[in-house]
């Protein structure tokens, strides 16, 4: 016989049994697989990658119940746009070019379904949520809770959040409450960033990444890619659930769009040349930190963190063996260690 705890100051707590007994929904898929009911997600690229046509196409694909790259709207859903950044005449002429190039979209559902609220065609005086501030939230899940949003997307952070030190965790207090209350209000929100100054990672503190779900980064491509068309380098750098074949990292492109034919999204599947090099400069044991290493290869120390993991996740190295690759050379086992330890530790929340 299951008992009912008293709840404390308004919190609610529940025995084992009382979970085990709840009939709970299944979480509906919004974009399949990877976003679902409640979910959050933070896509980050540099200016000029294209995260906001990309954020974009997200959101017609859901609203109009399309497929965008091997992902699914299994139905339409309601979506609402906020925008920092763009012109409303951008944003319209974008809607126009990529709804052709959403597979299975029905535009009417979109047209429907996904509503934008833009900064810049506001009354310069009228007030535009800070999604930072109490105030702000409130705003957003009042209106998505009375219009009976699905997904939010936010585009982009810097333009939408206050932040008064974006190095600092407790500057990003606000936004990381905001998540969680999205979360509990079952909205799953999609955050798009830019990445830092060296490219490396998102910008500003790690702390920003402790809800997502899943990390998306984007990058101008570098790969060949047919003349006109927008490339990108799309990499999964965090996914809660198992995997399928559409989450890897590939490189997509949007054909030309001031072509007489209609633009279409197209992808192919990255090689795994940047892991393989650095795995295999890692095994030379001949760099006596992470840092050494990344010097080496002329990229970033956190580049190489991210690339160490995804060797070991994909099993082209073990984590004993990258610490012995950084061991053998310095002979200083306890900084290659603690240099592991320390970037591998979750932030608490």
């Amino acid at each position: 016989m299951t008992q009912t705890i008293p709840p404390l100051g308004g919190l609610r707590t529940s025995l084992l049994g009382e979970l085990l007994a709840k009939k709970i929904e299944p979480r509906e898929p919004l974009l399949s697989p990877w976003l679902r009911t409640s979910d959050s997600a933070l896509i980050y690229a540099p200016a000029g990658a294209g995260k906001s046509i990309f954020a974009q196409a997200i959101a017609l694909a859901i609203a109009g119940g399309g497929s965008l790259l091997g992902w699914t709207a299994p139905k339409p859903r309601r979506v609402l746009l906020i925008d920092g950044e763009m012109p409303e005449e951008d944003i319209i002429g974008r809607a126009r070019m990529l709804l052709p190039s959403i597979q299975g979209c029905d535009p009417e559902a979109a047209s429907r379904n996904l509503c934008a609220l833009i900064q810049q065609a506001q009354h310069m005086n009228a007030p535009f949520p800070d999604i930072g501030t109490p105030e702000g939230q409130d705003t957003v899940i009042q209106m998505a809770r009375e219009q009976g949003f699905d997904v939010v997307i936010l585009d982009n952070f810097s333009t939408l959040a206050e932040c008064a030190d974006e190095n600092s965790a407790a500057s990003f207090n606000g936004i990381v409450r905001f998540l969680k209350r999205m979360k509990q209000a079952g909205i799953a929100c999609i955050l798009i960033h830019h990445t830092g100054k060296n490219n490396g990672t998102f910008r500003g503190s790690s702390k920003l990444a402790t809800t997502f779900e899943v990390l998306i980064s984007l990058k101008a491509s570098a790969r060949a890619v047919p003349p006109g068309a927008l490339g990108i380098d799309l990499e999964w750098e965090k996914y809660r659930r198992r995997r399928d074949a559409s989450i890897r990292n590939q490189t997509i492109w949007l054909t030309d769009t001031e072509a007489d034919t209609q633009p279409v999204w197209c992808s192919e599947e990255t090689g795994d040349e940047e892991l393989i090099k650095t795995v295999t400069e890692a095994r030379t044991c001949e760099h006596r930190t992470q840092a050494d290493l990344a010097k080496a290869l002329g990229v970033t120390p956190g580049a190489v963190t991210k690339r160490r993991k995804r060797a070991i996740a994909e099993g082209l190295i073990t984590a004993d063996e990258w610490d012995a690759c950084f061991n053998t050379a310095g002979g200083e086992e306890s900084e290659a260690q603690a240099q592991t330890r320390e970037e591998d530790t979750p932030m608490d929340t």
